[in-house]
């Protein structure tokens, strides 16, 4: 990979797989309540994530078949994301 691309959004990307993987952690060890932030947090992170793929395959930093796996992989953390937060949601009394 071009030293340029490791320095710039590839770093981006690695700077935001920490973010989702410290605020997943945070929200593990949080009570009920305070877990909605954080997830919603990872969910945001995860959509930001999914652009910056996308973003590196448009470039051509990346190539199709990586993008595609990569794809995949994002789109199935997103929705346990999303299922872990509607079910923290329903689980807390109003």
């Amino acid at each position: 990979m071009p030293k340029g691309n490791k320095l710039g959004i590839h770093k981006k990307i690695e700077e935001t797989c920490l973010n989702i993987l410290t605020r997943t952690i945070d929200a593990s060890l949080r009570s009920k309540q305070d877990k909605i932030p954080y997830l919603a947090q990872v969910r945001r992170d995860i959509e930001v994530l999914k652009h910056l793929v996308r973003i590196e395959y448009e470039l051509g930093v990346i190539k199709e078949k990586t993008y595609l796996v990569l794809a995949h992989i994002l789109q199935d953390i997103s929705m346990m994301a999303t299922g872990w937060q509607k079910s923290v949601e329903t689980k807390i009394p109003i």
